[in-house]
C-alpha cells in the first residue's frame, strides 16, 4: 500500500511522526517501502502504527549522528539485526 492509499488517520500519524526528525518525506516512504519489502520478504505482515514506530524508532537512534544515516538503510541494517517483534508470519489462507 502507498503513502497515497492510507486512511487521513493514518496520513496524519505520520506526518505527526516525520516532524520529530530531520529526514524528508520521501526518506520516511522509502524507509516505509524497505521495511515492508523485508516484511513481506520474511513472508510476515505488521500493521501501520507498528511501521510508523519501528521507523521513528530507527530514526531516533540515528539522530545522534551528524551527518544522520540514511534512514531506509538505517531500516534495512535494525531488521537484519533485530528483526521486528510487532509482525506477525503470514500463514497462507
Amino acid at each position: 500500500m502507498n503513502f497515497s492509499e492510507l486512511s487521513q488517520e493514518d496520513k496524519d500519524a505520520w506526518s505527526e511522526t516525520m516532524l520529530d526528525h530531520p529526514y524528508s518525506v520521501e526518506e520516511w516512504m522509502e524507509a516505509r517501502q524497505a521495511l515492508l519489502s523485508l516484511l513481506q520478504k520474511d513472508t510476515r505482515e505488521t500493521k501501520e502504527q507498528a511501521l510508523r514506530a519501528y521507523i521513528a524508532c530507527c530514526a531516533e537512534a540515528m539522530s545522534g549522528m551528524s551527518p544522520p544515516a540514511p534512514l531506509a538503510s538505517s531500516v534495512e541494517e535494525f531488521y537484519s539485526l533485530y528483526g521486528m517483534d510487532e509482525s506477525e508470519k503470514n500463514e497462507p489462507a
